[in-house]
């Protein structure tokens, strides 16, 4: 009888932490479909504007809030000295390897060998001009828990097309800073 309760004791240890992985998969999964799904709501290319970035909040990592809200006053710097004749620092949709940005995202998988967790998202961009035409990328979505929840921290864009941005987003957001605190040339 005491072998059979020690057995059963057991049995219950192994499935709780089955069930909090799936659970806690699910829920990180569902951070990266939130981020996707407001940043494909996002009409202007850039850093975002403070109401976008006010909306994707929830589902990103407050480093990652930091950088893009860094990145923004960099922007704004930028066009103060410039006297708003150069172009801003980052142009095109910024959380795609896409200039043009996505249309959507057809599917998004867990990497379960990586760490941090990461999620590779299939993401599709047609041309409204020419619907026969799409193009099809992945990127990678690098998330973390904060305040016992799972966010995004960051992106690495891996589009392999000749003129796509490319790398790690915080790398990108980084130089647009660093960039903007440099003298402009006369």
């Amino acid at each position: 009888m005491l072998h059979r309760a020690f057995v059963i004791f057991l049995t219950g240890l192994c499935w709780v932490p089955s069930s909090i992985g799936r659970e806690e998969m699910a829920d990180s999964k569902a951070a990266v479909q939130n981020f996707y799904t407001t940043v494909l709501t996002f009409k202007q290319g850039g850093v975002p504007s403070p109401h976008d970035l006010s909306r994707l909040s929830p589902f990103i990592s407050l480093a990652f809030a930091d950088r893009l809200l860094k990145a923004r006053q960099a922007e704004v710097l930028y066009a103060r000295k410039t006297k708003g004749e150069s172009p801003p620092l980052v142009e095109g949709m910024l959380f795609f390897s896409l200039f043009e940005g996505a249309n959507r995202y057809t599917k998004i998988t867990r990497e379960p060998a990586e760490k941090p967790v990461s999620f590779l998202v299939d993401l599709e961009y047609t041309d409204p001009g020419d619907e026969l035409h799409s193009v099809h990328w992945h990127d990678r979505a690098i998330l973390i828990q904060e305040n016992h929840k799972w966010v995004v921290d960051d992106l690495e864009l891996l589009g392999d097309w000749q003129f796509g941005a490319k790398g790690k987003l915080s790398d990108i957001l980084r130089n647009v800073v660093k960039e903007a605190n440099e003298p402009v040339a006369p």
